[in-house]
């Protein structure tokens, strides 16, 4: 069956980071591509670099951590002892199973308030998640709805400028996304 391109309706999923083309007629999904990052990420995944993917995602994680609390900073110590192959899986899913209850309070209520700490809190959470992939994605996902927060926190008031605003959210998304790339290939190249 041949589509046109006027019938195709496409779709970011900002929450699997997929670009999903449907088809308009019938509804149907029928292509699903993962973003940049998530390709990346999934390529270290596949050659076996979880300690790499667990960098990236406390690289994200203290991209958006100007100041640490104490609970951020006792997740991303062990973030960097797995790093360093100091501790094990067992130690990250204690941590991160400890934090659950913060976590998902954190994700309700701080993200739907607004609050600029709530990324800031899980992509540091996800550096210990025992699933370097997952963390790793989820830490961009993160790093990235910070970047839209710090850009919507400096929104201009005036109604002209609207539109140069509109311009500049989507530059500051992919300037961010553009800075996760970069550090995965210098990450690549070590």
């Amino acid at each position: 069956m041949k589509h046109k391109k006027q019938d195709l309706i496409y779709i970011y999923d900002t929450e699997h980071h997929k670009i999903i083309v449907i088809d308009g007629e019938t509804g149907d999904r029928i292509k699903e591509e993962d973003d940049q990052v998530t390709s990346l990420l999934k390529y270290l995944y596949q050659q076996d670099h979880p300690i790499l993917l667990r960098k990236f995602a406390v690289w994200c994680a203290r991209q958006i951590n100007d100041e640490l609390k104490p609970i951020q900073k006792k997740i991303l110590d062990l973030a960097e002892k797995a790093i360093q192959e100091e501790t094990d899986n067992k130690a990250l899913q204690e941590l991160y199973e400890e934090t659950e209850g913060t976590a998902i309070a954190t994700d309700t209520t701080g993200l739907m308030q607004g609050n600029e700490n709530a990324p800031a809190y899980l992509a540091a959470r996800e550096s210990i998640n025992p699933d370097p992939l997952d963390g790793a994605i989820q830490a961009a996902r993160f790093h990235r709805l910070w970047a839209e927060m710090q850009d919507k926190e400096n929104e201009l008031d005036d109604a002209a400028l609207k539109e140069v605003k509109a311009k500049a959210t989507k530059s500051t998304i992919q300037q961010t996304e553009q800075q996760q790339i970069d550090y995965l290939l210098d990450l690549m190249n070590e």
